[in-house]
């Protein structure tokens, strides 16, 4: 009898622990890296976190538990004055046309040096050509995104990642294709964030044409989740859904008698499965990608003079 009940145990031990053993692993694999991309420069995106940070790691580790996508992180060694600031307000104060100083906060640190922050988390990364970045001797920036950085199609939806909606209809497995020709994969959208701020970006794509048609009402663009027979649905990184608890099927989806379908999310929040020959828009999320193409010399000594940014191919940087 003892053994009875201890193979009963045993049983229904494994068979309690399978979804956890098949999840973990998957969740464990996923190890998101900050790459130096700027010395001495800044980005002037938005700041979602400030700390006083001993190390680039620590600085790095506190963007993650921020969903930060990128950092500006100032060594212990940096005085705690920018010196292209200085370098201009001299030359004001030069020819009689001294500019006010900032308000205390607008340059996104605080101009005070008692309230000085090392650590930047930065809810979205530089794209577009690095547009924001400003030269501050007392920073180097990091990004997720480095190789190279996204470009101007890309749109960042803060604090989850970057993405490529294409207006381009097809059917999944072109779509899947084509996002990974780009260096992603169809969007993620198993959590209620994600789902919520990618249904925006498929209002936001959908054509006017599209809008006017007749019987048309709503945006729908394939997403990162293909089912098979028995309706299970696998992720584009072929994470089973059972890993994650967020759903937002429409009503009568997915039908109980259905064909395995592909997954398209519509602009009111909700997921639809669909036969995968169905020409449809996509979106594609991009992949956190490093190390950079040539290493940044983050311990050349800053200059106002000469170029801080020069490269140095065959080098490796470290994983933060």
């Amino acid at each position: 009898m003892q053994l009875f009940y201890f193979l009963l145990y045993f049983t229904l031990s494994i068979t309690c622990i399978q979804p956890s053993q098949i999840c973990a692993p998957l969740r464990s694999r996923i190890k998101h890296h900050f790459h130096a991309l700027r010395h001495c420069q800044r980005s002037n995106r938005t700041v979602i976190g400030l700390i006083n940070a001993e190390t680039v790691r620590e600085c790095a580790e506190f963007a993650r538990r921020k969903h930060g996508l990128a950092f500006n992180y100032g060594p212990k060694d940096r005085k705690q004055v920018n010196l292209f600031e200085l370098v201009e307000l001299r030359k004001a104060n030069a020819t009689g046309n001294t500019a006010p100083r900032p308000a205390k906060g607008t340059d996104t640190i605080t101009t005070d040096p008692e309230e000085f922050y090392n650590c930047q988390v930065l809810d979205c990364p530089e794209y577009r050509n690095l547009s924001s970045i400003v030269n501050d001797t007392r920073f180097d920036y990091y990004s997720l995104y480095s190789r190279p950085p996204p470009q101007d199609n890309a749109t960042c939806v803060p604090s989850i990642g970057m993405f490529v909606v294409e207006d381009r209809k097809m059917n999944y497995s072109l779509t899947f294709n084509e996002c990974q020709a780009i260096g992603g994969s169809l969007a993620h959208v198993a959590s209620e964030p994600r789902t919520n701020m990618i249904s925006k970006l498929c209002d936001e794509g959908f054509v006017t044409e599209n809008k006017s048609a007749t019987n048309v009402s709503e945006a729908l663009y394939y997403v990162g989740l293909k089912g098979t027979t028995g309706n299970k649905f696998f992720t584009s990184a072929k994470e089973p859904l059972e890993c994650f608890l967020y759903r937002a099927w429409a009503p009568g989806h997915p039908s109980k008698t259905s064909q395995p379908g592909c997954v398209a999310i519509s602009s009111n929040n909700s997921w639809t499965v669909h036969n995968c020959n169905k020409a449809l828009p996509f979106i594609c999320e991009l992949h956190t990608s490093g190390p950079p193409k040539y290493k940044v010399h983050l311990k050349r000594k800053c200059s106002v003079k000469r170029p801080n940014n020069r490269i140095a191919p065959g080098k490796k940087t470290p994983l933060l």
